[in-house]
């Protein structure tokens, strides 16, 4: 309100002055003034009614909020399962004989069994274990960024699930490799809880 009538207050000063007379440059200095000023008040306006309404939104959240039943569990629909889909398997991503990489796709489930679409942070570890006492990490991905994992999930023609690619090192010796591990967790970022889940895939290694 003070800026308000500040700028009012000096509109009329600088219009009285135009209203008395004066000189051509002095008055196209007033008449400048005056423009920025009337600008000036319109942008105070414009920043006082948008405060306004953030105010108002911000009052009728804690409305809602409050109205709530305590006993109400916010995670009634929270994922509590990991599922890595059947179709998950070695994956050819250069085009030349053998396979590169794992495709890895995975289904949230929640406590009725139902798919869930959640937010959170996905990490997939390939492991080969051919030898048992001393297993081998080809590799570990993670995937958290909100556009990463809006382009890796797929929910149509019954779909539903997020898909990642996971190539391997080109520096590793996959020679005799035919079956890797795929261990994955999920950070659930509502909740906070770790969910996880194990396949072994088989892989087709190009022979060098």
């Amino acid at each position: 309100m003070y800026h308000r009538s500040l700028v009012i207050s000096l509109s009329c000063i600088v219009l009285i002055a135009i209203a008395g007379g004066c000189d051509g440059g002095h008055r196209e200095r007033l008449v400048t003034g005056y423009d920025q000023l009337r600008q000036q008040n319109e942008s105070l306006s414009r920043d006082l009614a948008d405060r306004d309404r953030t105010v108002a939104a911000l009052t009728l959240q804690i409305d809602d909020l409050t109205t709530f039943d305590a006993k109400a569990p916010a995670d009634l629909f929270a994922v509590t399962k990991l599922e890595i889909v059947r179709l998950t398997g070695g994956a050819d991503y250069d085009g030349k004989p053998g396979q590169d990489g794992v495709t890895v796709h995975l289904r949230l489930l929640d406590a009725d069994g139902d798919i869930h679409k959640a937010a959170g942070r996905f990490t997939i570890q390939l492991v080969d274990n051919r030898d048992l006492g001393s297993p081998r990490v080809l590799g570990v991905y993670n995937f958290h960024e909100p556009q990463q994992l809006k382009k890796a999930w797929f929910g149509k023609f019954g779909t539903n699930h997020f898909t990642f690619k996971c190539p391997f090192k080109p520096s590793d010796n996959l020679t005799g490799v035919t079956d890797v591990d795929v261990k994955a967790e999920f950070l659930d970022f509502l909740t906070g809880r770790r969910i996880s889940a194990i396949k072994q895939v088989s892989v087709s290694i190009a022979t060098k």
